[in-house]
């Protein structure tokens, strides 16, 4: 099982002018047209061989679409199917940053 978790930063949340819930409903559609499960309020997880691409194709789909919302996640916590976890926010920021130029 691959689990991808959302920890926001509800002072930049505020001041966006956002929710957590208006982001996670951009997440939520996505993950509901990939069969990805929202497991409990922000934590979304997937199983079998694409499960890993599905999950983070979230930060392709959803964030590049909307790169305000990365001001508001104070972490983005993905644990694989082996149990490891790493806070991929940092490298997701400089993704994000390249797919820009």
């Amino acid at each position: 099982m691959v689990k991808l978790t959302f920890e926001f930063n509800k002072t930049e949340i505020a001041k966006a002018g956002l929710t957590e819930d208006k982001i996670l409903s951009d997440v939520r559609d996505y993950a509901k047209k990939n069969g990805i499960a929202e497991t409990s309020y922000g934590v979304f997880e997937k199983d079998g061989d694409e499960a890993l691409c599905s999950i983070m194709i979230i930060a392709d789909q959803i964030l590049l679409d909307n790169p305000r919302y990365m001001n508001c996640l104070k972490s983005l916590e993905l644990e694989d199917e082996n149990g490891e976890k790493e806070n991929c926010i940092d490298s997701v920021k400089r993704w994000l940053e390249e797919k820009k130029k």
